[in-house]
C-alpha cells in the first residue's frame, strides 16, 4: 500500500489494520522458503533461467470491463503479510478477439511493482467460462533476476531454526489452470479451501488453498493468495488518466481556516483534527465552486469542482475527482464517500472501512463565511473504538481502493454540527480547555513518563482559533496548589535552547519529547523525587496583539474543565431550513439541515429528522 508520505500525523495513538505476522525475510516481503522436496516441474524451472520473462504491462486491445472484488486474500504489505478482506480491489478485464481474454491485477492489493501487469485467458463458445493458466509471470525482478509466477496451491505456517514462523507454499502442480465463472455483471473464481478456526493457532488465517504467487529462483512464496474471489462489474476508469485542476479556476476566491476531523490510515491507524486553510473559488455567473485541497493531505494544489447555487450556498462536488495524481506510476487519490468502523482482532479492536460508491457526489453548504459538510458523522474526543465509527469524505487510492483517509465534521458540546472550515477573526480570545487523551507513568526513576493530550480549535464561545497564536503549559499539583512546571533546557537537549515554561503549539520534533499533542517529562510519579504526588493538568495559551488569555487547566484526576456552554449568553437571530438538495424550506421535513444564526454572527449547524 503507498503511503500518504506527506501527512502530519497528529496523533500518538495507533492500531494495525490487520494481523500481520512476522517470518523470515525474502525478497522484500517476509516470506516462506521452498520446502525441500516440494514437486516443481522441471520445465517451469527451464524457463526462468536465461533471462526476464515476457510480462505484460500494456493493456490489449479489445473491450475493457472493470470489476470490484469482494472475497478473503492473504497479501502483502511493506515487509509484512496480512489476511484479511479484499476492500473494494480493483481488477480491469479485457475481452479480445478469438476469445482471448486478459486480467489486470489477478490478486488482490499486490505491491506497485508488479499491480499493473496482465494474464492471459481463454473465454469458452458460450461466454461463460474463462480459463486461465498457471505459471505466467505477473513480474520480472532484475534485482533478484526472478520472476513471480502465478500458481495453484496451499499456504501453511512453518518454523525456521529459531522458532520464528513464516509461510510456506506448496504448489499442486496438479492445477495448470484455474476457471472463472461468468454469470451477467458478476465473475466468480474457482473457489479453494479457506483458512480453519483454530483458537490455539494464532496463525490460522494464513493456512488456505487457492490461487497464489511464488519466486522462481528460491520458490518461496511472493506473499498473494486469494481462495473465494467474487467479481462485480463497475464502470472502468478513463483509459486517457483522470481529469485534473491545477490551475486556480476563474471567480471570487474565499479562504476559510480548516477545523475538520480526520483518521488516517498510513503506517497504522492515527486520528486528528486538522488546520491549515481551504480555499474556494465562487463563480456565480457559470454555477460553478471550486474547493482546493478538500482533503487534509499535502498541499497538492488540486481543485475539485462542484455545481453551485448562490441563493442556498449549496457546493455539489461529484465523487471520483482526483486530489491527487501521479502520471509515471498511474495511480492516484480520488475524493470518495464512505465510513469506518472498530471491530474486534486478535490483538484488540482494528479498524475497517467502507468505500460507499453508490454516493455519486458530496454535498458542502457555503454559508456566513462557513463550509459545512453535509451528513458527516464521528467524534474524535469519544474514547476508542468509538472514535473510529465515522462517516465522511475518504481519501482513496485508485489503483487498488484502499483508503487513505476519512475526514468528517466536528461537533460541539451541544451536538451540533460544526463548519469543516470557517473564517477566523483574528481577536484577543480565551482558548477553550485542552483535552487530555493518554498518561503513561514510567515505573520507576528511569523511566519516562509522557502526558498526551489535544489542543482546543476554539475559543471558550466556539469560535475558531488560529492554532499558530496557541501554546501550552504543564501543571503540578503537590498538595501546595497548582505550579507552573520548567521545561530544563539541559535536560531537553534536543529541543530546548533555554528553560521554558510555555511551548508554542508548531514547536514539533517528530519523535523527539515535544510535539503540540504532548510531551515526555524524565522523572515519574515514584521514587524520591516524584514528578507530582496529587495531580497534573495542561493549559492552553492564546497571544494576539500582546494580549495573553489562558484557558481553564485540564486535569488529570478531578478533571476541572469549567468551560462556558457554547451557546451560553447568545441569543438566537435566525434560523433557516434546507432539504437534500439545496432547497430553503421553511419547516424541517424528512432529513434537513438547520442553521442557526445568532445576534453575535456566528452560526451552528445541525441534522434535523422529521
Amino acid at each position: 500500500m503507498k503511503k500518504l508520505s506527506a501527512l502530519l500525523v497528529a496523533a500518538l495513538v495507533a492500531f494495525s489494520a490487520s494481523a500481520g505476522i512476522t517470518v523470515k525475510t525474502s525478497h522484500n516481503v517476509k516470506s516462506a522458503r521452498f520446502t525441500p522436496g516440494q514437486k516443481v516441474t522441471q520445465t517451469t524451472i527451464n524457463a526462468f533461467k536465461s533471462g526476464p520473462s515476457r510480462v505484460i504491462t500494456e493493456q490489449p486491445q479489445g473491450e475493457l470491463k472493470s470489476y470490484l472484488r469482494t472475497g478473503q486474500a492473504i497479501y502483502p504489505q511493506g515487509q509484512d503479510i496480512y489476511m484479511g478482506d479484499q476492500e473494494d480491489g480493483r481488477m480491469d478485464i479485457v475481452f479480445a478477439d478469438g476469445g482471448k481474454v486478459y486480467l489486470k491485477n489477478i490478486l488482490y492489493n499486490i505491491g506497485k511493482a508488479w499491480a499493473d501487469s496482465w494474464v492471459e485467458g481463454q473465454l469458452n463458445e458460450d461466454g461463460t467460462e474463462i480459463t486461465v493458466p498457471m505459471g505466467q509471470s505477473v513480474y520480472w525482478s532484475y534485482t533478484y533476476q526472478a520472476d513471480i509466477l502465478l500458481a495453484w496451491g496451499m499456504t501453511q505456517i512453518a518454523y525456521d531454526e529459531t522458532g520464528a514462523p513464516y509461510i510456506d507454499f506448496i504448489i499442486d502442480d496438479r492445477m495448470q489452470e484455474i476457471v472463472y465463472t461468468i454469470d451477467g455483471e458478476t465473475i466468480t473464481m474457482q473457489e479453494g479451501v479457506a483458512p480453519v478456526e483454530d483458537p490455539q493457532n494464532p496463525y490460522w488465517g494464513f493456512e488456505a488453498t487457492g490461487l497464489g504467487t511464488y519466486w522462481t529462483d528460491d520458490y518461496s512464496f511472493a506473499g498473494a493468495m486469494e481462495w473465494n474471489t467474487v467479481l462485480t462489474e463497475t464502470e472502468p476508469l478513463g483509459p486517457t488518466g483522470p481529469t485534473i485542476i491545477t490551475e486556480q479556476p476563474e471567480g471570487e476566491l474565499i479562504t476559510l481556516h480548516r477545523n475538520s476531523s480526520c483518521i488516517i490510515n498510513s503506517d497504522g491507524i492515527y486520528k486528528t483534527f486538522t488546520d491549515g486553510d481551504v480555499n474556494i473559488v465562487v463563480n456565480v455567473e457559470e454555477g460553478k465552486a471550486y474547493i482546493q485541497n478538500p482533503l487534509w493531505l499535502q498541499d497538492y494544489g488540486y481543485w475539485v469542482e462542484g455545481d453551485y447555487n448562490p441563493e442556498t450556498g449549496f457546493i455539489h462536488v461529484p465523487t471520483g475527482q482526483y486530489v491527487y495524481y501521479n502520471a509515471d506510476a498511474d495511480y492516484g487519490i480520488q475524493l470518495m464517500w464512505g465510513n469506518t468502523y472498530a471491530y474486534e482482532g486478535y490483538d484488540g479492536y482494528l479498524l475497517g472501512y467502507n468505500v460507499d460508491h453508490n454516493v455519486e457526489a458530496i454535498d458542502f453548504i457555503l454559508y456566513d463565511n462557513s463550509l459545512y459538510l453535509f451528513g458527516s458523522e464521528g467524534n474524535l474526543n469519544a474514547e476508542f473504538p468509538e472514535w473510529g465509527n465515522a462517516t465522511g469524505m475518504m481519501g482513496v487510492y485508485s489503483d487498488n481502493q484502499v483508503m487513505g483517509c476519512i475526514e468528517f465534521a466536528n461537533i460541539d458540546s451541544n451536538g451540533d454540527i460544526l463548519p469543516i472550515a470557517q473564517f477566523i477573526d483574528l481577536v484577543p480570545a480565551v482558548p477553550a480547555p485542552p483535552v487530555i487523551e493518554d498518561w503513561f507513568d514510567g515505573g520507576d526513576e528511569e523511566g519516562n513518563t509522557y502526558l498526551i493530550f489535544s489542543m482546543p480549535t476554539t475559543d471558550v464561545d466556539g469560535h475558531l482559533i488560529n492554532p499558530e497564536y496557541l501554546s501550552y503549559s504543564i501543571w503540578i499539583d503537590n498538595g501546595n496548589g497548582p505550579e507552573q512546571f520548567t521545561f530544563e533546557a539541559d535536560v531537553y537537549v534536543n529541543d530546548l535552547f533555554e528553560d521554558m515554561i510555555e511551548i508554542p503549539y508548531w514547536y514539533y520534533i517528530y519523535g523527539q519529547d515535544l510535539t503540540p499533542y504532548g510531551c515526555i517529562f524524565y522523572r515519574t510519579n515514584e521514587g524520591d523525587n516524584p514528578l507530582f504526588t496529587e495531580n497534573i493538568g495542561v493549559q492552553a495559551i492564546y497571544e494576539v496583539d500582546g494580549i495573553k488569555n489562558g484557558s481553564d487547566i485540564a486535569w488529570l484526576y478531578d478533571t476541572h474543565v469549567a468551560v462556558d456552554e457554547v451557546n451560553a449568553g447568545k441569543s438566537v437571530a435566525s434560523v433557516r431550513y434546507y432539504n437534500v438538495a439545496g432547497q430553503e424550506m421553511a419547516q424541517p421535513s424528512g432529513m434537513t439541515i438547520q442553521i442557526t444564526t445568532y445576534t453575535d454572527g456566528t452560526t451552528s449547524a445541525a441534522k434535523v429528522i422529521k
